[in-house]
């Protein structure tokens, strides 16, 4: 073999080492842009482009405290949400310091499969949320292992503006959630 076919296959293997490394960089950098989640008692605000910073993710405080609604932010304990790694690759299970760890963020099991609701904790597919960067900086979708990567988390815009709901996906602003931690 001569020093010229010797020295263009090393740089051929160089070069496809090269790309296969930019390939591995620009797929782990669009994973790592989500929030730093699963930190011990950290808690998170869920706030959308759609309603503003003014407006976070809470739980009606009523007899069943089961219900989610958009409720001016505050010192409110349904509006601290824990966020914490599953044994599910990739999921994560959502609870409040309001209904505490026993109650997860669900979605209803009826025939629409759209109202997210506060339930019992359990290995429910409804239970399982993937949080997924956006193209827009800081922003976040989220979806479930129950309605799928289709149905994602929103606000239905309707004249209060303040009821979450699974929708198709797409480019709406109530479908792109901030999640910037507390203590």
């Amino acid at each position: 073999m001569s020093h010229s076919t010797l020295f263009s296959k090393k740089i051929k293997t160089i070069l496809t080492f090269g790309i296969a490394v930019v390939f591995f960089v620009l797929a782990f950098a669009s994973t790592t842009n989500l929030p730093a989640l699963a930190q011990g008692q950290t808690n998170y605000r869920l706030k959308t482009m759609f309603t503003g910073s003014d407006k976070c993710l809470d739980i009606i405080n009523d007899a069943k405290d089961n219900q989610l609604i958009m409720a001016n932010c505050g010192n409110y304990s349904g509006q601290f949400w824990q966020i914490e790694a599953t044994n599910k690759s990739g999921y994560y299970r959502l609870t409040t310091l309001f209904t505490g760890s026993d109650k997860c963020l669900d979605i209803i099991n009826d025939a629409k499969d759209n109202q997210p609701i506060m339930a019992n904790c359990g290995n429910y597919s409804g239970q399982f949320w993937q949080i997924e960067a956006t193209n827009f900086s800081g922003y976040y979708r989220l979806t479930t292992m129950f309605t799928g990567s289709d149905k994602c988390l929103d606000i239905i815009n309707d004249s209060q503006d303040n009821k979450p709901i699974m929708a198709n996906c797409g480019n709406y602003s109530g479908q792109f959630w901030q999640i910037p931690n507390f203590n």
